[in-house]
């Protein structure tokens, strides 16, 4: 695996394009809040999915669906930021967040739990939030039962579910993301 391509805007975000040894690729994101420093808050956005199966009208993901995203694809997009920032290895973040969200929907894809099992083993860190943003689709009740009991076991305190809902009229949801 490796990194073909950075879009640096420091001021704000750094995107990452990535490419497995098959030749598929996939994106993610570092960003900052300014006016905070990295020091202050730094924020990993991750892609779960090659794509995205659902097709949400407002997604650039959707349509062109190639498979998840294995763990070890999940870990390099950690990895190779926190090397980048921290070759200590020690992520030095008063407010440090992974976040499922860049590409594909992450309640398809199991591997995301099991890096959010291994996070805590794997990284020294200041602090961390991890965050999930999902539209909840019908059939993943698993996935979030797992959730759950990770968040209670490993995260107590600390967690952010994000729901995508896009719109409070059930028909314009509805016409916007295209699964129940």
């Amino acid at each position: 695996m490796k990194v073909i391509k950075r879009i640096k805007e420091n001021n704000i975000a750094n995107v990452y394009i990535a490419e497995n040894s098959e030749g598929k690729q996939f994106e993610f994101v570092e960003s900052i809040q300014p006016p905070l420093t990295i020091k202050q808050k730094w924020v990993l956005i991750l892609s779960t999915l090659y794509g995205c199966p659902v097709g949400c009208k407002f997604c650039d993901a959707g349509g062109d669906y190639h498979g998840k995203l294995s763990f070890d694809e999940l870990m390099f997009q950690i990895e190779y930021l926190i090397n980048q920032r921290f070759p200590d290895k020690y992520v030095d973040s008063d407010k440090f967040k992974i976040q499922f969200a860049r590409m594909g929907e992450p309640s398809f894809n199991s591997n995301v739990l099991d890096v959010l099992e291994a996070i805590p083993n794997t990284f020294s860190m200041k602090s961390f939030v991890p965050s999930l943003s999902t539209i909840a689709p019908h059939g993943t009740d698993n996935f979030f039962d797992r959730l759950i009991e990770i968040k209670k076991r490993l995260f107590p305190r600390d967690f952010q579910l994000q729901f995508s809902l896009h719109s409070t009229n059930e028909n314009q949801r509805d016409e916007l993301i295209p699964v129940k």
